[in-house]
């Protein structure tokens, strides 16, 4: 083997190994969209408990509304919804059934969530299950987690229903690195725009059972099934 060959296999050689030290210093830990959502059911589905403080914000037509308050959930599928704003207002699952109660009209919504597929048990396992299940989903940006004005990086996620039915058309998720669900913005097909975000998360706390039972308010009128149902597929 002539020199100049010689030079030749020893540059392709030394190439090769810069290549191959440049893969072994690079951290190949690429994340998919599907990794992502697998991991937040693989968290959520890990947890007993948790409270966390929530802000909601509505807008339609430019009229603005703001609800806030406390969620607690305890597994399988039990929740406690609690407003401070509008006070009293409530919302209570034991996993099976579900009531709303609106103390400014004296009514108890009572809502079998079997009869609902589910669809109305947000914030529980099941919930969480049912929304990746009716959405296709992406990330909302190129780099992720994307790092945000606030200085925090997050998994960003953009949703699109499946098949056009009531609820939310679209939904963007801002997912923590702990993949735990931290924002979430909806848009239904008449403009209405709603805002939900989640603060100091406390997961494993002292839940009793008896939290999520609910009695009816004297003087309340109870009004079954008021809920759209969908369809069983």
């Amino acid at each position: 083997m002539g020199k100049k060959n010689i030079y030749k296999v020893i540059s392709v050689l030394i190439f090769l190994f810069i290549i191959v030290a440049s893969l072994n210093a690079f951290d190949f830990n690429f994340v998919t969209v599907s990794d992502v959502v697998k991991k937040v059911k693989k968290r959520f589905g890990t947890i007993e408990t948790y409270r966390a403080n929530f802000v909601i914000k509505s807008e339609k037509l430019g009229k603005k509304n703001i609800q806030s308050g406390t969620i607690k959930y305890r597994s399988k599928d039990k929740l406690l919804v609690e407003f401070t704003k509008p006070y009293g207002q409530k919302i209570v699952s034991n996993g099976k059934i579900m009531w709303l109660y609106i103390p400014s009209l004296r009514v108890v919504a009572e809502q079998d969530l079997k009869s609902s597929g589910g669809f109305f048990s947000a914030g529980t396992k099941s919930g969480l299950k049912r929304l990746f299940s009716k959405y296709h989903y992406r990330f909302a940006s190129k780099d992720q987690p994307e790092l945000l004005k606030n200085g925090k990086k997050m998994y960003t996620l953009l949703l699109k229903q499946r098949e056009s039915r009531t609820g939310f058309r679209t939904i963007k998720l801002w997912i923590s690195e702990e993949f735990f669900i931290k924002k979430a913005v909806g848009k239904t097909s008449d403009g209405k725009k709603i805002d939900i975000e989640f603060k100091n998360i406390k997961i494993g706390i002292d839940l009793p059972k008896g939290v999520f039972k609910f009695r009816i308010p004297k003087g309340a009128k109870l009004l079954k099934n008021p809920m759209i149902t969908e369809s069983k597929e």
